[in-house]
Formats: structure tokens, C-alpha cells, sequence
């Protein structure tokens, strides 16, 4: 599980420079193509491009964990301790998933009474 983690650590770190730009160069594409323009120095849009990667992410990783959950649930073979062991990380995943829908409910309030 150690290695995994750590995978997904380093691949998460390595994607994520990458597809914030994508984010911000789809979003000044929308802007040009409405006849406006697209400023290099839009800090709010940056920040907004990194946070929704982050909740995009943390959204696919909390789903990862339930499919590992499931697996471990599948695999248990009825040994008692491996099946609680299973349904934990279930549970884990799901309360990880309500945690980002939350998250992202939160700040996006926060953004629309800021701005």
C-alpha cells in the first residue's frame, strides 16, 4: 500500500503543472473565442485552475480508495478481520469523497460572495 501511495504521490505531482495549464489554456481559448481577452496575470483564474485540479484529483483518489476497498472485500475470503479491514477502507473512501463534494461547495460559495 506504502508503494502505491507513493505512486500516486509522484504521478499526481508530475500531471499536475500539466493539466492546470491545459485548464487555463482551454479557458483562454473560451475568452478569445467570445471576443475578449485572456490576461497572462489572472491571478484569481490561476488559483481557481489549481484548486479545481485539486478537488479533480482528490475526487479520483477518494474513488480509487473505494474501488480498493472493494477489492479487499471481494478478496477476503470470510476471514472476519480482512472483511472489517475492507468495509473501513470503504468507509474511509466514502467519507474522503462527502469531504471534497463539500470542499468544493465551499469554496465556490466563498468565491461567488468574494468576487
Amino acid at each position: 500500500m506504502k508503494r502505491i501511495s507513493m505512486y500516486l504521490l509522484s504521478a499526481a505531482t508530475t500531471l499536475l503543472p500539466a493539466a492546470v495549464f491545459a485548464a487555463e489554456s482551454a479557458q483562454c481559448t473560451g475568452a478569445r473565442a467570445a471576443g475578449g481577452v485572456c490576461g497572462g496575470t489572472d491571478l484569481e483564474g490561476k488559483i481557481t485552475s489549481v484548486v479545481d485540479v485539486l478537488f479533480y484529483i482528490a475526487g479520483a483518489l477518494a474513488v480509487l480508495v473505494l474501488v480498493y476497498g472493494g477489492i479487499r472485500y471481494i478478496t477476503s475470503t470470510g476471514d472476519p478481520r480482512r472483511i472489517q479491514a475492507a468495509k473501513d477502507t470503504i468507509i474511509y473512501g466514502i467519507i474522503g469523497l462527502v469531504v471534497v463534494i463539500l470542499a468544493r461547495m465551499i469554496v465556490a460559495f466563498v468565491i461567488s460572495k468574494v468576487a
